[in-house]
């Protein structure tokens, strides 16, 4: 199995419903279970986890609403933003065997993440992504398939940013440059200059963009065709965006030369408030191989499936090419799952060279990891250490 990867000390402060919290973990990295009603603070702790890799975590939150707050702040200020803002999260590491001390958090007044990693100061979250990566599934994915597009891409990118660090900045790069080419052209300012640069932009990053998406899909593909358990279905992913669709017919050059004519074109079009197709509309959709079915007509138990079996297929593409297994953080992730999935599902997590994070209101559902994982209680923000036989 090789060396395995996971945290050993976890400490937040002024994070969400936590004051303070610490976390001292067994360095053989066995999965961790939190327990506890609604409300208790379970989810709080994945998401601590998860702004220690580049972005706005689990829940995409501002870095803002994300800190401690007490009921007076509310009663007292009727300007939420200008709340203090403080909070921080510091872990141990280790992985495949590399030990670090990383830490993220942020000052009043900053609308920026510190980042600090054993003990030196960082200007870039990418850095985070070079010594710690950890996925996740949350309850907002469980209708990944038949909610808003927008929340397909933030999944997809997700999953190419493990491979690909440089995806990230593209992506606020294309952004940033598509928001000033859509305010000049809606205000009627047809600076031809400006625009053809800000055009040249858009294509040469939306190119990359959608290149890194089907090379990850394709990466991923082999493993996506060989589920790590029989009982999960096999899932078949199939872009459709318009760059990832030129792509597929056309060389990169030709598919930036298209791109690039279709936006000069559209110009008149956009202005008067039509929309124009890139990037930032891609989509995809996922077949039950086994049923030749659409993601979005399948159970809510098939869907929660096929969502597990793309999560652990980009973890064995991760640990082929990288030699490393990144965390996987699991909110109510076996909801719906039946018992005997259930069961083979925690099997492969015990067996993975990864600490795997999970959580639930009944105690009683994980019994079958009873002797391989660590159990917590979490009431009101508190833990307690179960001690399970």
């Amino acid at each position: 199995m090789g060396l395995k990867s996971g945290i050993e000390q976890l400490r937040l402060t002024n994070f969400r419903s936590y004051s303070f919290m610490n976390m001292d973990l067994s360095s053989s990295f066995e999965p961790v279970v939190l327990t506890g009603h609604n409300g208790a603070g379970k989810t709080n702790i994945l998401e601590a986890i998860s702004f220690l890799v580049p972005g706005k975590g689990l829940r995409s939150a501002r870095l803002g609403d994300v800190a401690k707050r007490e009921a007076e702040d509310f009663l007292d200020r009727l300007d939420v933003a200008q709340l203090p803002n403080r909070w921080s999260i510091s872990a141990k590491i280790s992985m495949a065997g590399v030990s670090a001390k990383i830490g993220t958090g942020t000052i009043d007044g900053s609308d920026r993440r510190q980042v600090r990693i054993d003990g030196k100061n960082t200007s870039k979250q990418s850095d985070l992504a070079k010594v710690f990566k950890c996925l996740w599934l949350t309850p907002a994915q469980d209708r990944l398939f038949c909610g808003d597009p927008q929340a397909r891409r933030r999944f997809l990118d997700r999953l190419v940013q493990a491979f690909d660090e440089t995806h990230a900045v593209r992506l606020s790069e294309y952004n940033s440059v598509f928001k000033q080419w859509s305010c000049l052209l809606r205000e009627g300012r047809f600076d031809k200059g400006w625009l053809s640069g800000l055009e040249e932009q858009l294509v040469s990053y939306g190119v990359a963009i959608a290149a890194s998406r089907l090379d990850v899909i394709d990466r991923m593909s082999q493993n996506l065709k060989h589920p790590v358990a029989e009982i999960f279905p096999t899932a078949e992913i199939i872009l459709t965006g318009f760059v990832e669709q030129l792509l597929l017919e056309k060389s990169a050059v030709q598919a930036e030369e298209i791109f690039l004519d279709k936006l000069q074109k559209s110009r008149k079009i956009y202005a008067d408030g039509g929309s124009i197709s890139g990037p930032h509309t891609a989509d995809f959709k996922v077949i039950h191989s086994q049923k030749r079915m659409d993601a979005s007509l399948c159970s809510t138990g098939e869907q929660k499936a096929l969502l597990l079996s793309i999560i652990l297929a980009e973890m064995n593409t991760q640990m082929q090419e990288q030699g490393i297994c990144p965390l996987l953080l699991l909110d109510e992730a076996i909801a719906h799952l039946d018992i005997k999935r259930r069961h083979i599902l925690f099997d492969v997590l015990t067996s993975l060279p990864a600490q795997v994070w999970m959580t639930g209101i009944d105690s009683e559902n994980f019994d079958y990891l009873n002797g391989r994982a660590q159990f917590y209680d979490v009431r009101e923000s508190n833990l307690s250490l179960k001690n399970v036989a």
